[in-house]
């Protein structure tokens, strides 16, 4: 699983792959590996910003729900929130609650590690069991958005869509409802997924993985449908993207089609 985090020691966003998720709800946590010019490391992160109960915001935000396929989460719980999981009763600092496992199997497995970790170390990648189980979600043949380097070169590679059009847009939530009329309304996908036509290069397939918001504007009657410039942002791990030329970030514009998400990867596509 992906992830779009932030990381209250460096005030900063990062993004990650999740290795597992422990408790659940005003307790949960997950365990992240973050990346850096020093090392990179794992520890667990805080779901929620706990600093105003009254409304608590999310920390960690999902982009895709699926990590390698080969490896398959599984699911350890105690059945209560005030009762450790019996493996771990009487082995972690005073405070810590551990009723609800999810995440690889290895990880649990060790008992050493899980106490280290849920007693708050920071485990270095280097020299760790997570040296060799370190991989990236990411879909090879995916040119990915991630920094301003990569949308310079978007935008080059594409004439900034000048005389392009969008030609297709679709939106896949990840909520249903199955055969049996049974709902499950987690929005566990939230992708959106745009083609756009252009006279100046191959059409571009681009999908916006974490959407959090999405601004549909069509051309209207007697007006052009062709985009003369786009924009494309990149801040606090996240993008903006609109078929304008803007300056900055602005949500407030209702009259150009503009979306945010927490990823975005693009190709051409014959």
């Amino acid at each position: 699983m992906r992830a779009r985090a932030y990381d209250s020691n460096t005030n900063s966003y990062f993004k990650s792959e999740v290795f597992a998720e422990i408790n659940m709800g005003w307790y949960e946590k997950q365990l992240l590996l973050v990346p850096s010019d020093s090392g990179a490391h794992v520890r667990f992160f805080d779901y929620f910003d706990k600093s105003d109960p009254k409304e608590p915001k999310v920390l960690i935000n999902m982009i895709t729900p699926a990590g390698p396929a080969e490896e398959k989460w599984i699911y350890e719980h105690s059945g209560c929130v005030d009762t450790q999981l019996a493996a771990f009763a009487g082995l972690l600092n005073k405070g810590i609650r551990f009723f609800a496992y999810s995440g690889y199997p290895w990880i649990f497995a060790d008992k050493s590690l899980m106490v280290e970790l849920l007693n708050g170390s920071v485990i270095p990648v280097k020299g760790s069991v997570f040296e060799d189980k370190i991989f990236d979600s990411k879909i090879s043949d995916w040119n990915y958005v991630e920094t301003q380097s990569d949308v310079d070169f978007l935008l080059h590679q594409a004439y900034s869509f000048h005389d392009s059009v969008l030609k297709n847009l679709e939106y896949t939530s990840g909520a249903y409802v199955n055969d049996d009329k049974v709902m499950s309304p987690m929005n566990c996908i939230r992708q959106v997924i745009m083609r756009i036509d252009s006279q100046l290069c191959q059409p571009v397939e681009m999908v916006f993985e974490g959407v959090t918001a999405l601004n549909l504007r069509p051309a209207g009657d007697n007006y052009s449908a062709d985009i003369f410039e786009a924009s494309l942002f990149v801040k606090d791990a996240a993008v903006f993207f609109c078929d304008e030329k803007i300056n900055d970030i602005d949500e407030t514009y209702d009259c150009i089609t503009w979306i945010k998400a927490y990823s975005l990867r693009w190709r051409f596509i014959g």
